[in-house]
């Protein structure tokens, strides 16, 4: 049985490019305000307003690249007989036969174990409008839904995935 790693589809790339964008238009409008000649160019309060703008879309788009970055490390690979769970630097093994049953309640999956469980979450959603859907997966080079994964994993380990 060949190897198959569950990785964030590629709609995640959308947070480090706006990221970077928002980091970008931070700093010119520091720039603005910095290189002006004149202190009586623009008022105080506008160029304070300008300066606290910029500071907070700085940590915004620090932020969206953080959590680009963290969903890129996140990975599931099932192999022939266990799932392995990839976040960032840590692997977590879990044998199929472990897995006792798999719930689906929104879009959120909560694997039972027979000591504790685990909660798969999507990495991300696209929102158009009132509807929010989870960002799919990349399946070994190829775009699958998200709902893929705990289908797979439900037969994997033997057991039937329930939808609330």
């Amino acid at each position: 049985m060949e190897i198959v790693r569950y990785r964030p589809g590629e709609a995640i790339r959308w947070l480090r490019t706006s990221g970077e964008k928002i980091r970008q238009d931070a700093q010119t409008r520091t720039r603005s305000v910095v290189q002006q000649r004149v202190s009586s160019e623009r008022p105080v309060m506008e160029n304070l307003r300008n300066l606290s703008g910029a500071v907070f879309n700085v940590g915004k788009g620090a932020y969206a690249q953080m959590v680009h970055h963290l969903a890129e490390g996140n990975e599931y690979v099932l192999q022939e007989k266990h799932l392995d769970i990839v976040r960032g630097n840590s692997i977590k093994t879990l044998p199929y036969d472990r897995i006792c049953g798999i719930s689906l309640k929104g879009d959120r999956a909560i694997l039972r174990l027979d000591q504790g469980s685990i909660t798969v979450r999507p990495v991300a959603h696209v929102v158009a409008g009132n509807v929010k859907v989870p960002v799919g997966w990349n399946r070994n080079g190829l775009e699958v839904p998200y709902e893929l994964l705990l289908e797979e994993l439900s037969a994997r380990a033997g057991v039937h995935l329930e939808v609330d």
